[in-house]
């Protein structure tokens, strides 16, 4: 009676799962579905897409109804517009707002399968960034139909870097007011600044500093 109980009761407190998806022909997105298992799929979007002209427009809201009509009765379909798929940052923070507002009650799967590339990279990015509330991201290899689960890397960014990322985004736009700012010696900021530059998190245009969009995604 006991390990039935234990039973029912992991059984009732287990989440439900939710996929977040880029989408194009929803051809892998449903493979990803038969092998996951989602209750609910949430498709990432430029806004306005359903009114948007051309044949790649057509082919993803056909997509989305297919989806709907293949698997409306047993799961859940929602779109997620974010501004551009263009637009790294924008994807990246979009995504990451959904995973905050999501992760209490879901176990999230992010499969990037389908459409752009910078969309991938967005899905990515915020998996990385909020990689304890990530199950895995997930791609479907068009070889064999197989789902390929991806590694979920760490930014090389130690703690100090990400301190002088925020101050910088908040305006603090030259070294000597960021080593005010964080109290290290001017040797460590210099070094930490030159680190930054090197590996894209920061600018320095006209001798002032600005986050590039890496920098934007890592304080998100």
């Amino acid at each position: 009676m006991q390990k039935l109980y234990k039973a029912v009761l992991f059984l009732y407190n287990m989440k439900k799962r939710v996929m977040i998806t880029s989408i194009f022909s929803a051809r892998a997105i449903k493979l990803a579905i038969t092998k996951l298992s989602p209750d609910k799929v949430i498709c990432v979007v430029e806004r306005g897409y359903d009114k948007l002209t051309g044949e790649d427009s057509e082919k993803k809201r056909k997509a989305i109804d297919e989806l709907k009509s293949g698997f409306g009765d047993i799961l859940t379909i929602e779109i997620l517009e974010t501004e551009s798929l263009y637009n790294l940052y924008e994807i990246t923070k979009d995504v990451i707002n959904k995973i905050d507002e999501l992760s209490k009650d879901y176990d999230i799967y992010i499969h990037i399968s389908e459409g752009r590339k910078t969309l991938a990279f967005g899905l990515s990015f915020a998996s990385y960034m909020r990689r304890k509330n990530i199950k895995g991201i997930y791609y479907v290899k068009t070889e064999d139909n197989e789902l390929m689960k991806l590694p979920l890397f760490n930014f090389p960014v130690n703690i100090s870097q990400k301190e002088i990322l925020k101050y910088i985004g908040e305006g603090y736009d030259n070294i000597e007011i960021l080593i005010t700012k964080t109290g290290k010696s001017r040797s460590i900021v210099y070094q930490y600044v030159k680190e930054l530059l090197e590996d894209g998190y920061i600018t320095n245009e006209e001798e002032k500093l600005g986050l590039a969009d890496l920098g934007r995604i890592m304080i998100l």
